[in-house]
Formats: structure tokens, C-alpha cells, sequence
């Protein structure tokens, strides 16, 4: 069995209340070669986290990873308290699938930001994070054996955590669809206010080595097929003569799995930047014309967000909770599309690079939506939830 090793930080606890509820926050994703999504929401979370206990209202807060490099380790900048367990990741999590390697004991909670959450010792309640369910939606965006792991994964959350929290109203219905109760799952949307200032000397010369002047399309994401990117590239071809200027379609991210590239990759004013730094995706956001997120199935999305928090009018599919959870009457601040017709997204790029007076509204709409989505309030309600499970 592993050894959990525990080290020490600056906890900047000497405001919060006089008896906190512990709490174990397994942020094994951040580990990951590519962190991804759930990875920045590990990060916004934790910075909120952080903003309570300054405010005098926060938990003890403690971070849970597999074994980090031999020197600093880059987990210590949220300055928590950091355990590691002696096993690299792949080990460690594998463990977890079995039933080893049980978290350590001594808090009233065990967080797990991904379904790659530990066993639990006698003691303790355990919340598990679901983002998605994007296997059981569209199996054929998934691999085989990321399905079988999900499921599996899924299926000891369901048995063995005490509360389950989803970031949308969409993913509550699928767990309720398979028969999740209600009462045990609890809405959290994420914020949207982790990225730093531009870096615009980087930027800059990003757009420079790619040869791109002036504004452009955005497209952000890991490059797998749920982001549905082949579409969104011929849809962009096919406004492209249309355009009144020659605004080329960024694509922005890291390589996920599968291919990576859309089949029209090669297509004229189509850009590959590959994965970029989060200061610089700030700059690119400041500078884009316009945002296209288009993903089959999302359980959350947070490009949209960060886009509309800048003013940039935003163009998303209709799978897309982070902008269409806005009440049943209020009008999305986003041109919405279906993500398997290339029809309507075509229609949909030319209207939101386009039309002026749409492009307004957008901007004003989508800023109003985004700019009230804040990793503090989504950290004091996650804080209340421990606090309910003590």
C-alpha cells in the first residue's frame, strides 16, 4: 500500500472561523499532461477557496496528489497543505479503480474534482465532481477504453460518494435520467475570472509567427472530436468568400486524442496555434472578432465565458450549459447553433462577424452573463456543502 508523504505551506487561515470543516481536495488532474478543462476548474476553485478563507469564511483546506517532481512542487503555489503519495499517477489512480490506496483519514471531507476520486477509511464523507457525462451522449467521440474507465468511475461515485456536484442543470438531468436521486446532487455553476492580464508582447508575437494581422475567429479547446472542430472549419469555409474582411480561424489548444486535426485542417485562413499560455489566451481573446465554440456535448464550457467576460460576441452550439442555464425566459447572450448542421453554423458565423448591431448586443449581453460567474461564489457554495456533510 502507498505511503502518503505531507508537507507543510503558508495557510492563510489566522481569519477563518474558529472550527472549519477539513477537507481533502484530490486534485489529481492537475498532475495530467493535459489538465484541460477540469484541470483550469481545479485551479479557479482553489483560488476561490483561497479568497474565503481571507474573507474569515472558509474551510481547512488540504491538497491530495500522486507523486510530484523531485524538486518545488508547482501545487505549492496555492499555498495549502500538500500530501503525496509515494506512486506516480498512473499507479496511483489505477489503485483507486481497485480499491487501494484509501485517502488519509482526519478530515470531515474528501473532495474529488474528477471522477478519479480515492476509497475512503472509516470516517469521513466523500463529494465527487461530475462534469460530464460525454461518453454515454456521443460514444462515437469517445475512445473504448475512456468509456469503460468513465463508466466504471461513474458507477463508484454513484455507490459510494455522499453528494455529487455538477456545474450545470444539463448534467443533474443526465444523473437523474440514470436514476441518481435528486437530493444528492448539487449545482455549482463555475466561475470565469482565473485568467491574468494579456501578455501582449506574447501575443503579439504569436499572431506574428503565424502570420495573422488584424482581428480573427477564435475556437479554444483540447483538440478531440466532442469539439466537433471538422464542422466549425467547414462552416468557416463555407462564409469564408462571404467575410468582408480576412478574418482567419484561429484554433487554439492542446492536442487531445484521436485526430487532432479537422478534416479541412489545410483549408485557406484555417490557423493551428497549438496550446498557449493562459495570460496569452488572454490576449488573444482581447483581440479576436469573434469566438466559435460549437462542441457536440459540454458539461459545462468555459471559453464561452471567458470570451463574453472580454466583450467578444460569441457563437456557441446548442450543448452549451455555461451560456443557455440563463432562465427559461431570458434570451442566451450568445448566436446559438445546431452543432450537427453545418447550414446553420455557417449562418450563424456570418451574422456574429457581421452584423453591427447584433455584434453590440452580443457584447453587452454576453458581458452582463459572464461577469457575475466568480470562482469566489462558486468556492462558498461548495464550502457551505462540506459544512452541511460534517
Amino acid at each position: 500500500m502507498p505511503g502518503w508523504k505531507s508537507s507543510t505551506g503558508p495557510r492563510p487561515r489566522d481569519v477563518v472561523a474558529e472550527h472549519p470543516a477539513s477537507v481533502l481536495v484530490v486534485v489529481e488532474q492537475l498532475r495530467r499532461r493535459v489538465p484541460g478543462g477540469i484541470g483550469t476548474y481545479a485551479r479557479g476553485l482553489l483560488d476561490g477557496l483561497v479568497r474565503c478563507a481571507e474573507d474569515g469564511d472558509g474551510v481547512e483546506a488540504t491538497l491530495l496528489a500522486s507523486r510530484g517532481p523531485r524538486r518545488e512542487d508547482p501545487l505549492a503555489e496555492f499555498g495549502l497543505p500538500l500530501v503525496t503519495s509515494s506512486l506516480p499517477g498512473t499507479l496511483l489512480t489505477r489503485a483507486w479503480d481497485l480499491g487501494f490506496a484509501p485517502a488519509p483519514g482526519g478530515f470531515d471531507v474528501v473532495h474529488a474534482v474528477s471522477l478519479a476520486a480515492p476509497p475512503l477509511r472509516r470516517g469521513g464523507r466523500l463529494v465527487v465532481t461530475v462534469h460530464d457525462v460525454a461518453w454515454r451522449r456521443h460514444p462515437e467521440a469517445t475512445t473504448r477504453r475512456g468509456a469503460r474507465w468513465h463508466e466504471a468511475a461513474l458507477g463508484r461515485a454513484v455507490r459510494h460518494a455522499d453528494a455529487l456536484v455538477t456545474p450545470s442543470r444539463l448534467v443533474a438531468a443526465d444523473l437523474a435520467a440514470w436514476g441518481v436521486e435528486g437530493s444528492r446532487v448539487t449545482v455549482v455553476p463555475n466561475g470565469a475570472d482565473h485568467l491574468p492580464a494579456a501578455d501582449d508582447a506574447a501575443t503579439e508575437a504569436l499572431l506574428a509567427r503565424h502570420g495573422v494581422q488584424g482581428e480573427f475567429v477564435l475556437t479554444v479547446g483540447t483538440l478531440e472530436p466532442r469539439k466537433n472542430l471538422g464542422r466549425l472549419v467547414e462552416a468557416y469555409a463555407r462564409v469564408r468568400p462571404a467575410l468582408p474582411g480576412a478574418w482567419p480561424l484561429l484554433i487554439v489548444g492542446p492536442d487531445g486524442w484521436g485526430d487532432g486535426s479537422p478534416p479541412t485542417a489545410h483549408a485557406q485562413g484555417v490557423v493551428f496555434t497549438g496550446a498557449v499560455d493562459a495570460a496569452v489566451l488572454a490576449g488573444l481573446y482581447a483581440r479576436a472578432r469573434a469566438l466559435a465554440y460549437v462542441p457536440l456535448t459540454e458539461g459545462y464550457g468555459l471559453p464561452p465565458l471567458e470570451a463574453m467576460r472580454v466583450g467578444v460576441p460569441t457563437l456557441v452550439s446548442d450543448q452549451v450549459p455555461s451560456v443557455h442555464d440563463v432562465g427559461d425566459d431570458a434570451p442566451a447572450p450568445a448566436v446559438v447553433v445546431d452543432p450537427l448542421d453545418v447550414a446553420s453554423m455557417t449562418a450563424g458565423l456570418e451574422a456574429v462577424l457581421t452584423d453591427e448591431v447584433l455584434r453590440a448586443d452580443l457584447a453587452a449581453r454576453g458581458a452582463a452573463h459572464a461577469v457575475v460567474r466568480t470562482w469566489h461564489a462558486a468556492a462558498r457554495r461548495y464550502v457551505d456543502l462540506w459544512e452541511s456533510l460534517r
